[in-house]
C-alpha cells in the first residue's frame, strides 16, 4: 500500500477558493429546486392547476425560481463535480502510480454510491444526487487526459443525442392520440379491432384519465397521506420512488443529463474558466452569450406551459423539440460568467467567502439541507408537507441558507473538513483521517 503521506487528503492550504465559492453557491441555489420537492407531492411542484396558483405571490415565486434558476444550480454543481475528478486524480498521479490512483478514485467514487442509497433510503430524499454522480462518476476517469476541444466535442455530441432521444420519448403522448383518433375515426364495430388497435386505444384513454384534474387531485391527496404518515409508512412510499428515479429515470434521462455538464466542468477547468484565469471581457461575453440564448427560450418554454394549462398534449403540439439541456446549459454559462465577474472585481470578497467555506463543506451542507428538509416537512417531524404556499417556501430557504452558513463557519474553526467528508475521506483511504485543525505547510500542488 502506497505511504499515507503520499495519499492523504488535501490541505485547506492547497484549496482553490475560487472553486469552492462557486461549489458554495451553487449548493445554496440548489435549495431553490430542492424545497417544493419536500414541500409538496411532485404534481403540485410543476402544475399550478393543482391549487390554481396563477396569480399572486405563489405564481410570481414559480416564475422567479423557473426563469433564472431552474437547472442552472444542478448544472454548476455538477461542472464542479467533473473540476474535481480533474484535480483529485490530477494530484493522486503526481504522488502514486495510476493504477493506484484510479484505485484511490473508484474507491471514493463507490462510497459516494453508498451515501446516495443512504441519502435516497434512510433519509428519504427523493430528489438524491450523490447515487447519480456516483454512477456517472465511474465513466469520468478516462476523459482526465482529454484536451478541452475534444471534451467539448464529446458533450456536443452528447447533447444532440440527448436533445433528439428525449424529444421522441416526450411526443409519445402525442403519437398515441393521433394513432388512437386514427383508429376511432374509422368507427369500427365491436370486436372488429385487432390487439394491436385496441392496445393503443387503451393507452390513449388511459392517459387521458390520468391527466384529468379530477384524478391528479386524487393522487396528490395520496401522496400527502403518505408523506404525512409514520416514517414506517413514508419508507415504503419512497423506496418505491427512489427505486423507479435510480433506474428507470436515471438511465432514461439523469445519467446524460449529469454527465455531459461533468464533461463540459472538467473543459472548462483545464481551459482556466472555473479557476477565473480569463480575461473580465471574456467572462463578459460568456455571461452575455449564456443569458442571450438561456432566457428567450425559458421565457417560451414556461409561457408554452402556461397557456396549455400544463396540458402534456398542447405543450408538445406547440414545441415538440425538447430544449431543456440546451436552456439550462446556457443559463449555467450564464451565471458562471457573471459569478466570475464578480469575483475578479473584487467587490464581493465577503459573499464569496461566505460561499467559499459552505463550499468546503458542500458534502455535509447537502445532507444537512436534506435532513432538515425531511424534519419540517415529513410526517416524522413537523409534517409541514402540502401546509405550505408555494412562496412561503422561500422565506424557510434562507434560514436554512443560515444554518449551512453557520454549521461551515463554526466547524471549520476547529476542523480541516466537514464531519461527512472525513467519514468519506476515511473510508476512501481505509484509515482514519486526521480532523482536528492544525498548522499546515503550504505545498505546491494544488487539489481538492
Amino acid at each position: 500500500m502506497e505511504s499515507a503521506s503520499l495519499i492523504q487528503p488535501v490541505q485547506s492550504t492547497e484549496r482553490i477558493h475560487v472553486l469552492d465559492a462557486i461549489r458554495g453557491f451553487a449548493l445554496l441555489g440548489i435549495l431553490l429546486m430542492n424545497i417544493p420537492y419536500f414541500a409538496f407531492p411532485e404534481e403540485t411542484v410543476s402544475n399550478l392547476n393543482i391549487r390554481n396558483e396563477y396569480s399572486g405571490l405563489n405564481y410570481y415565486a414559480w416564475w422567479i425560481v423557473n426563469l433564472f434558476f431552474e437547472g442552472s444550480m444542478r448544472g454548476l454543481f455538477s461542472m464542479m463535480f467533473g473540476a474535481g475528478m480533474i484535480l483529485l486524480t490530477t494530484r493522486l498521479s503526481n504522488n502514486v502510480m495510476i493504477d493506484s490512483a484510479a484505485e484511490i478514485y473508484y474507491r471514493r467514487i463507490i462510497w459516494l454510491l453508498v451515501f446516495g442509497l443512504i441519502d435516497a433510503y434512510i433519509i428519504l430524499w427523493p430528489g438524491d444526487i450523490l447515487y447519480s454522480y456516483a454512477i456517472c462518476g465511474l465513466f469520468l476517469f478516462p476523459f482526465r487526459s482529454m484536451k478541452p476541444k475534444y471534451l467539448l466535442i464529446v458533450a456536443g455530441i452528447l447533447m444532440v443525442l440527448f436533445t433528439i432521444k428525449v424529444s421522441y420519448q416526450r411526443g409519445g403522448p402525442l403519437r398515441n392520440k393521433i394513432a388512437a383518433e386514427a383508429i376511432l375515426k374509422k368507427q369500427l364495430p365491436p370486436g372488429k379491432m385487432t390487439l394491436d388497435q385496441k392496445e393503443i386505444v387503451d393507452k390513449w384513454k388511459g392517459f387521458q384519465e390520468n391527466q384529468k384534474l379530477e384524478n391528479k387531485k386524487k393522487a396528490v391527496t395520496s401522496d400527502v397521506r403518505k408523506t404525512k404518515g409514520s416514517y414506517a409508512t413514508l419508507f415504503s412510499h419512497y423506496a418505491e420512488v427512489n427505486t423507479f428515479l435510480e433506474t428507470n429515470e436515471f438511465y432514461q434521462s439523469t445519467f446524460l443529463d449529469c454527465l455531459i455538464f461533468m464533461i463540459i466542468g472538467i473543459a472548462f477547468y483545464k481551459l482556466q474558466i472555473l479557476t477565473g484565469e480569463r480575461t473580465m471581457k471574456f467572462y463578459f461575453l460568456m455571461s452575455l452569450i449564456g443569458y442571450a440564448i438561456a432566457f428567450p427560450l425559458v421565457y417560451y418554454k414556461l409561457n408554452i406551459a402556461l397557456q396549455a394549462k400544463f396540458d402534456i398534449i398542447k405543450i408538445t403540439e406547440k414545441s415538440a423539440l425538447f430544449t431543456y439541456e440546451i436552456r439550462r446549459l446556457s443559463l449555467t454559462i450564464g451565471h458562471l460568467g457573471t459569478l466570475m465577474i464578480c469575483y475578479k472585481s473584487g467587490a464581493f470578497r465577503f459573499i464569496f467567502n461566505i460561499w467559499a467555506k459552505v463550499g468546503q463543506m458542500a458534502f455535509s451542507n447537502y445532507l444537512v439541507q436534506n435532513m432538515i428538509g425531511g424534519l419540517i416537512f415529513y410526517g416524522f417531524g413537523f409534517n409541514y408537507f402540502n401546509e405550505l404556499d408555494r412562496y412561503q417556501l422561500y422565506l424557510v430557504v434562507p434560514c436554512i441558507w443560515l444554518v449551512n452558513v453557520l454549521f461551515s463557519y463554526i466547524w471549520l474553526n476547529y476542523f480541516r473538513m466537514g464531519p461527512f467528508e472525513w467519514i468519506w475521506r476515511s473510508l476512501t483511504y481505509w484509515n482514519i483521517q486526521p480532523i482536528a485543525k492544525k498548522a499546515e505547510k503550504p505545498v505546491l500542488q494544488p487539489s481538492i
